[in-house]
């Protein structure tokens, strides 16, 4: 049997922040804002231009959590996740200590996620399949 070998690609990083709400923003004001406001006014900063490669929301599906948590398993206390993704976690970090970024985007940050109770992640990619739709 052959034996397979992965390696983590070495031409991007990505990292994820799990988005837990500012406490009283229900769902709907959170996913509304995110995907209206905040990511148009983070796609506008030139610091994230420059840097990323791709900067992608994934909005949670709030009803399959409450789904989820009637059948007695866990769901997650997040409404969303951001992936970030560039050639290096410097390139990405450049971002976040940015004086545009702290100025412009954490003010509007604060309007609808708890900064505090978010994780941040950072992981190498390893690809087995990426497929371009027909």
């Amino acid at each position: 049997m052959t034996e397979i070998v992965s390696t983590t690609r070495k031409d991007r990083v990505r990292l994820v922040v799990l988005l837990h709400p500012k406490d009283g923003v229900p769902f709907e004001q959170f996913d509304r804002h995110w995907i209206e406001t905040h990511g148009p006014l983070f796609r506008s900063i030139e610091i994230a231009k420059k840097n990323l490669l791709k900067y992608e929301q994934m909005h949670f599906n709030v009803i399959q959590n409450e789904a989820i948590a009637k059948m007695g398993l866990p769901s997650v206390p997040y409404y969303g996740m951001a992936i970030f993704e560039a050639e290096s976690y410097e390139k990405i970090f450049q971002v976040f200590i940015n004086q545009e970024y702290s100025e412009v985007i954490v003010p509007d940050e604060e309007k609808f996620f708890d900064r505090t109770k978010s994780l941040m992640i950072a992981g190498d990619l390893a690809t087995f399949l990426d497929q371009v739709p027909a």
